[in-house]
């Protein structure tokens, strides 16, 4: 029977389905032909093997089931079964297998794939039989994955096999295994597989038609498809905050998030996948700020390009969300819904007041006359530079939003700033002035989609998001990492408050994950993701060290979201090339420092401090008193020799003069729009173009990897973790 000949495949060497080989097969019948091949770390895979022999059911089939590098198969009657393990490090693949039937058998597996044409593999039967027998063999991929020769021999006695593996036309494989010589009955084994994604059907027979046998196939990998599912429409649900890196744990911020890379990515899917026609998006909260808008409207228009709909839903539109929706072919709104598109505002709050009320004053330095972080705590209100740069950067995002709203329907200028002068919009007035296309209940979306989408079938965007394609490659694939730094910049680890639940990148987590990217061969460039107010100047400095080391070995790209400002800046400037979006807050090339004196509060308690010391300046440091004016001017040549310093590396890194960058700097904040202008970034563009350039940069063609760092340390503490962290955040939600 069939399944006899999988297992035959431990003594003698004669195997079914797609003739399996000790050094090239790496599935799920890697159980069968090497332990080591469930290196490959697969997900999950089923087999059902049937022998059309005329005998009893049960002795006529048998069960494959492998997850990632664990596998087991299972025989009914006569009882056999056996289990087996796979690891990998790097090219090196190694394997265990235990066979249990009349007696128990322990199989040792191993696998060398030095690079992408060449596999060589060994398997050890028996060892606890006698020392078994051994096992050697070398695969060859002289034109790609889709053509493959193999070779193999067992030693004592000597069993040479060939053969091949070949996929002339997409999600068929053909192969074939040849014993050379030899007085056994079976002398080949034929193959032949269709697969049709994650559903693949076989046949396989040797050189007795009667010993002929069919495989089925499951699988949550996608393989190449004879046939191509129909024409569908991808639904994308958004009501979770965007953010750049999933929070840890924290009392204020149990809510559900998912990463604009996420998002990204699987509008880049729907992009590339050809059966995917149109996209339709549902903003179920709006949840998003407008730089993260203008990114993912970049990925609409992407979309759009490709001769794919988009259409976008939502029970009502703020600025955000609406700026994402123009990216749309059709907006669609909730019959009760408004559209609210006011205009644009920023506030800023001054604490001077309560603090002279409270007895506590601060003393503040700075260097850069727009440094205005200072000013909450000293001034009653906006200086004139505060309010200048301020107005600046509202007047433009005002401009990116009149023009994104004139250009995604249509609208003269002088209408646009018309409408945003009414500002407040029901569903049918905002249809009557052209700022939606209709509106109806979410329950009557399917009705409409289904025809003005006529003959496309809905795909849920888990089914495309969790899409995981079937890796054909023997070597593992060259890379772009992707480092964030997302929130203040901090000595120490990145992490997350536990209060406040706010983001902090520690520069000691950041080096690391650049020293891991400088140092993996694998890696060919990195893309620092940066959404950082700034920080702590050391540390600024350090992660700006990091990258020094790294620039000129390997591109360094830097990709801004939403703010990159201050030490956020400091670390970008070095970069080999630096996106921004029009919306991006960066620059705020200054320094600053704040010291709180706390001597009046204390005499309002009634509380008297009295300090003894060695050296004149030994209190300085404290908040017992005010700085003398000597202490004053030492600080503030503290301050000044800091930013000498910051504007030197942005002159460096950025190959412009200190008095250029000194003009621009003072510590004043710019859109990303007149960032490019000023030539603090090169290109208004967002992650995924940043990365698709790195990738071009490195000289990386077809497939490449998109690896995260640091890379995630995966233990039970963090798995209980996280899945108790999911547990809170839904309770919390309902």
């Amino acid at each position: 029977m069939i399944a006899g000949l999988v297992i035959s495949l431990f003594c003698y060497g004669i195997t079914p389905q797609m003739p399996l080989s000790i050094a090239t097969t790496d599935d799920g019948l890697a159980v069968f032909a090497n332990p080591a091949g469930l290196g490959m770390n697969r997900s999950l895979e089923f087999y059902y093997l049937y022998n059309f022999q005329t005998q009893a059911f049960l002795n006529n089939n048998s069960f494959v089931l492998t997850s990632g590098p664990i596998g087991g198969f299972i025989e009914p009657r006569p009882l056999r079964y056996g289990l087996a393990l796979g690891i990998k490090q790097d090219e090196v693949f190694g394997g265990v297998r235990f066979v249990r039937d009349s007696v128990a058998h322990w199989d040792l597996g191993a696998m060398v794939r030095p690079n992408k044409w060449l596999s060589i593999g060994g398997l050890w039967q028996g060892v606890n039989r006698n020392f078994g027998r051994v096992g050697i063999g070398a695969g060859v991929r002289p034109f790609g994955p889709r053509l493959t020769f193999f070779a193999e021999t067992y030693l004592k006695p000597l069993q040479p096999f060939i053969g091949f593996q070949a996929e002339p036309i997409a999600g068929v494989d053909i192969g074939a295994r040849v014993k050379m010589g030899g007085e056994d009955r079976v002398n080949f084994a034929l193959g032949v597989n269709l697969s049709l994604g994650r559903f693949g059907l076989g046949f396989c027979g040797v050189n007795r038609p009667a010993e002929l046998g069919g495989v089925l196939r499951l699988s949550q990998e996608f393989r190449h498809q004879v046939f191509t599912s129909g024409r569908r429409y991808l639904e994308i649900g958004l009501n979770e905050e965007v953010v750049e890196q999933k929070p840890g744990f924290s009392l204020m911020a149990l809510k559900r998030a998912r990463t604009t890379y996420s998002l990204l990515e699987l509008l880049k899917k729907a992009e590339d996948e050809r059966t995917v026609r149109a996209v339709v998006l549902k903003l179920k909260d709006e949840n998003l700020g407008f730089t993260q808008a203008q990114e993912l409207r970049t990925g609409i228009i992407r979309l759009k390009k490709q001769n794919k709909q988009v259409w976008v839903y939502a029970r009502d539109f703020g600025i955000a969300g609406y700026l994402l929706a123009l990216g749309a072919d059709k907006i669609i709104l909730h019959p009760l819904g408004n559209v609210v598109i006011p205009g644009v505002s920023a506030q800023a709050t001054f604490l001077k007041g309560a603090l002279d009320k409270l007895g506590l004053k601060v003393e503040a330095h700075r260097r850069g006359k727009y440094k205005s972080a200072v000013e909450a705590f000293t001034e009653d209100s906006m200086s004139g530079e505060n309010k200048e740069q301020m107005q600046a950067l509202v007047d433009g995002i005002y401009e990116e939003f009149v023009l994104a709203v004139s250009d995604g329907r249509s609208l003269s200028r002088a209408q646009v700033e018309s409408l945003i002068g009414q500002g407040f919009f029901r569903a049918e007035q905002a249809k009557a002035l052209g700022l939606i296309d209709t509106f109806l209940y979410e329950d009557e979306l399917d009705s409409i989609v289904k025809k003005g989408l006529r003959g496309l079938l809905r795909l849920e965007e888990r089914g495309l998001a969790s899409k995981r394609e079937f890796n054909y490659r023997w070597d593992e694939p060259a890379g772009i990492a992707v480092i964030y730094v997302n929130g203040s910049i901090v000595q120490g680890e990145s992490g997350t408050d536990f209060l406040t639940g706010e983001r902090r990148a520690g520069s000691e987590t950041v080096c690391r994950a650049i020293r891991e990217a400088r140092q993996d061969k694998r890696v060919k460039g990195i893309v620092l993701r940066v959404d950082s107010p700034g920080g702590d100047g050391v540390a600024s400095d350090a992660i700006w060290r990091e990258l020094a080391l790294v620039k000129g070995k390997k591109p360094v790209v830097v990709s801004m979201g939403s703010l990159a400002a201050s030490g956020g800046y400091y670390v970008s400037c070095n970069g080999t090339k630096i996106f921004a979006l029009p919306g991006t807050i960066t620059g705020s090339i200054g320094v600053f420092s704040l010291r709180l004196v706390t001597e009046g509060l204390y005499n309002k308690l009634g509380v008297r401090r009295q300090v003894v010391k060695k050296g004149e300046h030994a209190d300085a440091v404290g908040d017992v008193r005010e700085l003398t004016p000597a202490e004053d001017s030492i600080f503030q040549e503290q301050i000044d020799w800091f930013y000498q310093h910051f504007v030197e590396k942005v002159a460096k890194g950025r190959s412009l003069s200190y008095e250029q960058v000194d003009a621009v700097a003072q510590g004043r904040i710019w859109l990303g729009r007149d960032a490019k202008v000023l030539g603090l970034v090169d290109s208004l563009a967002g992650f995924m173009q940043a990365i698709e350039f790195c990738q071009e940069k490195a000289g990386l063609r077809g497939d490449y990897q998109v690896r995260f760092f640091p890379q995630a340390k995966v233990s039970i503490g963090s798995f209980l973790g996280e899945r108790l962290e999911r547990v809170l955040i839904d309770i919390f939600n309902r």
